[in-house]
């Protein structure tokens, strides 16, 4: 009797353990997140290739991608350097001789997993692709970003699970320039994923690039954003319905067939020459009643929350938008300083029976005081731009987004963990790093040819305190791997011993005091 008690009471023990992991877990916002450097060996562990020799061309643990354009060159680059001198908006891009924007190339993955990986493996893929530079600003530097739409032999799209992601046919391959540490996208893409609460967020992977037989560093590849299961998950557009699911961004690029006119451009709310633009459905699925239906969502929200009535019945915004995903991606953005938020890379979606999502987020090249001119650690960045100057005066907002930074700074965005993540990636990609930067020379140094036309973009420039303080470019950006490395731990650390301090301070943004005139009838 006394053993079966003991038995049923050891049952008991293990679902009620069971259920407390399941609920910490849930509470961490583990949703099967790949961390690539927790998920693969690193050098140490590999010890000694025994399969090396003087004829070994690349012998490393990540994997490798290697590009081959059969002697043509990549379209993508900007044209002239005087057009932004001349006060142009846009940029012309570099095509083709055939006047296309892309070109065929053959994609090679050499991926050994759990051991060392050679150049001259056998691949585990090989597809013809599309193969273009992408980016905005960051087009212009030396060492660029490139999209790769996979084809097969008839032209038609060759969905591969490139390094153990979703399969796919489409990919961006983010080359490391600006950002010296190498570590800004990796790392916010995947802590990011936890603080998003099961939004899609894009997978990543680091990888080394050989592009027409010659080394160019570390790469990593992200899935790009696009509306399909694996990804961006929503109901798919059906012809000829005039509701639908949609997906769009606010960015600087201007491609006219896509772009819609809503409230805030029109009332000069959104950032100067920065529009929003439908993504999904595609340009040819866009009739004007499609175009019409979307704006109008999105109008009827910006109507709204620049109205009294956004005063007048508290909680009614709340109708249109998933309320959480508008708190998470106000926390990520603003902890690591992502000045780009309604300017440039800012995604929207909406399930045509759902409301309206914040994200997916995107590109944190620049974050963490990574930008072109210095950002300060000690103010908020966020609560006086695009929509959120206006969710920031509702007290429930505010009072969300103050106890979500408690929670998360008790978790995945506590000081020693974010510390202990970034001492792990740099530890595993080991010498990966010191052969970028022999590739990237120009990495760390400063010529005079920088200040010329576009170049200035790759580097921080110092602000007028700052040149009167007698600092020169060389005060402003980081002349090592290490330095880099310590100038975002350290911005990292300060940030959010601010935020913690400061966070409740939020609060101010939605007391009455500061819209009084707005909830008078």
């Amino acid at each position: 009797m006394r053993s079966s008690v003991l038995r049923y009471l050891g049952l008991f023990s293990i679902v009620c353990l069971t259920a407390i992991v399941i609920l910490v877990v849930d509470i961490a916002g583990d949703y099967n997140r790949h961390h690539q450097h927790r998920m693969r060996p690193g050098e140490a562990d590999l010890g000694i290739c025994l399969r090396c020799n003087d004829d070994v061309f690349l012998c490393t643990h990540l994997p490798i991608i290697s590009i081959d354009t059969f002697g043509q060159t990549i379209p993508g680059r900007p044209m002239p350097f005087v057009m932004r001198a001349l006060g142009y908006d846009r940029f012309e891009f570099q095509t083709a001789p055939d006047g296309e924007t892309q070109i065929r190339a053959q994609v090679t993955v050499m991926d050994n997993r759990g051991d060392w990986t050679h150049a001259c493996d056998e691949p585990i893929h090989t597809s013809m692709a599309y193969l273009r530079i992408r980016g905005n600003s960051s087009r212009m530097f030396d060492k660029p970003n490139y999209r790769i739409q996979l084809i097969d032999d008839n032209g038609l799209n060759n969905r591969l699970p490139m390094l153990g992601m979703a399969p796919s046919h489409e990919w961006a391959l983010h080359g490391p320039f600006l950002d010296k540490t190498l570590l800004r996208n990796y790392m916010w893409m995947n802590i990011g994923a936890y603080v998003m609460a099961g939004q899609f967020v894009p997978e990543v992977r680091f990888f080394e690039l050989i592009l027409n037989g010659e080394f160019e560093g570390l790469y990593m590849l992200m899935e790009t954003l696009r509306v399909e299961p694996s990804r961006i998950a929503l109901n798919r557009y059906r012809y000829g319905m005039d509701a639908t699911s949609f997906f769009v961004r606010i960015d600087s690029t201007q491609v006219p067939e896509r772009r819609i006119n809503i409230f805030t451009e029109y009332t000069l709310r959104l950032e100067s020459r920065h529009v929003m633009e439908i993504l999904y459905p595609s340009v040819q699925m866009q009739s004007e009643r499609v175009r019409n239906y979307v704006t109008g969502s999105i109008n009827s929200f910006e109507r709204l929350i620049y109205s009294r009535y956004m005063f007048w019945y508290p909680g009614r915004y709340q109708h249109y938008i998933d309320f959480d995903s508008f708190v998470n991606y106000f926390i990520i953005n603003e902890f690591i300083g992502n000045n780009d938020v309604f300017g440039n890379s800012t995604y929207f979606h909406k399930d045509v029976r759902g409301r309206l999502v914040a994200g997916p987020i995107w590109d944190f090249n620049n974050v963490l005081d990574n930008f072109f001119i210095p950002l300060p650690y000690d103010e908020f960045y966020l609560t006086g731009r695009g929509w959120f100057d206006r969710l920031m005066m509702c007290p429930d907002f505010t009072e969300a987004v103050i106890r979500r930074w408690h929670q998360l700074r008790r978790g995945v965005l506590a000081e020693d963990r974010l510390n202990q993540y970034m001492d792990e990636v740099i530890d595993w990609l080991g010498s990966a790093i010191d052969r970028n930067f022999e590739a990237w020379p120009q990495s760390f140094s400063l010529r005079d040819d920088m200040f010329i036309g576009l170049r200035n973009e790759q580097i921080r420039m110092p602000d007028a305190e700052q040149r009167a303080m007698g600092m020169n470019m060389n005060d402003v950006n980081p002349s090592s791997f290490e330095e880099a490395v310590e100038w975002k731990r350290d911005f990292m650390n300060r940030r959010g011993r601010w935020m913690d301090e400061h966070i409740e301070s939020l609060r101010q943004y939605s007391h009455p005091s500061r819209h009084a005139l707005w909830i008078v009838p």
